[in-house]
């Protein structure tokens, strides 16, 4: 009867344990899209004041513990562009629990420019991300939106689908809620930094490989001045978006996070002008914050070019909140 149990309690946890794995794999084959779908989860089920959208400079930039009360809902991830910012931002004051009181909106210099609908390199991430988790692709028409269970393993014979589907979201939804954060246990910084992966830490580079590095970084985002025509529509999308936040009484902080001075040096000089330009012209009040502008920030503080370590985030973070002016509730 003892081993009968004891071989139970083994089939039993070896059963358990092996649809945990087929939730990690899931989560790491769909991470953009599990984050994103979790923090709207905790959007509607917890709430908060404050929601921040934006690029990987804000997915970076943010470390959501040092928020008063941790009161703050990150919908960034990298590439993310100022469409899809405007989707986040409707799709969580339309469901959120709490009365959203202010909108922190990341801005990397060249982003009035950039459309991944269109680009050739981030495109994928329409049918991986933004197709399911909006039902809208902007200007992508390749295909549809994906099966995210397509490329994972598990053992057909023992697991239905529907269950394994199931615990997949269920399992995905609850690890980030508790995480609260694009990192944590589940991913690093460190092993989401074409640097770090390699081994490569940014402050102990020599300042020739350092200069090297952000001319080539710089050159790829200088390019994107030539797309004119998204110029001109993300033009209409912020008008929208700050007139959008106006109506529900959200105040509309839009922020640079800090590049390092390698970057800065040859980044194009226009594209913070024209931020600058686009931002006056606006009939309704916003506030912009550009780090860039403050000292304090060196080498140690990046993992590379132009995106923080946690060091750094936690200097951004601490800015940010003293700037937004957060009363401790």
């Amino acid at each position: 009867m003892t081993e009968v149990s004891i071989d139970n309690k083994f089939l039993t946890d070896n059963y358990f344990n092996k649809l945990e794995q087929i939730a990690i794999q899931y989560v790491h084959n769909n991470y953009n899209y599990c984050y994103l779908k979790a923090m709207h989860e905790k959007n509607r089920e917890i709430g908060t004041s404050t929601i921040v959208v934006g690029s990987s400079h804000a997915m970076n930039g943010v470390v959501e513990e040092l928020f008063p009360n941790e009161d703050v809902i990150n919908f960034s991830i990298s590439s993310q562009d100022l469409y899809c910012d405007f989707l986040h931002i409707k799709k969580a004051i339309r469901e959120g629990k709490k009365q959203i009181r202010r909108c922190i909106i990341n801005m990397g210099y060249y982003m009035l420019f950039q459309d991944i609908s269109l680009s050739r390199q981030m495109n994928y991430l329409m049918p991986t991300v933004y197709g399911p988790l909006f039902d809208d692709m902007h200007h992508y028409v390749a295909e549809s939106s994906i099966d995210f269970l397509e490329k994972i393993e598990y053992e057909h014979s023992v697991y239905s689908e529907d269950l394994i589907r199931k615990i997949c979201q269920e399992w995905s939804n609850g690890a980030f809620i508790e995480q609260g954060s694009y990192y944590g246990k589940l991913l690093t910084r460190e092993q989401n930094n074409i640097l770090s992966i390699h081994g490569v830490m940014w402050p102990k580079k020599d300042n020739e490989e350092k200069n090297q590095y952000a001319l080539k970084r710089a050159a790829d985002h200088n390019k994107l001045r030539k797309h004119e025509l998204s110029r001109l529509e993300n033009d209409k999308i912020v008008r929208d978006m700050v007139e959008f936040l106006e109506k529900h009484e959200i105040r509309p902080i839009f922020v640079i996070f800090p590049f390092t001075q390698w970057y800065r040096k040859y980044i194009d000089s226009f594209y913070k002008k024209d931020i600058f330009e686009l931002l006056n012209s606006l009939p309704q009040q916003v506030e912009l914050l550009d780090m860039n502008e403050i000292d304090g920030f060196n080498d140690e503080d990046f993992l590379d070019t132009d995106h923080l370590s946690l060091r750094g985030a936690e200097k951004a973070t601490r800015l940010l909140v003293e700037f937004i002016k957060i009363e401790q509730m």
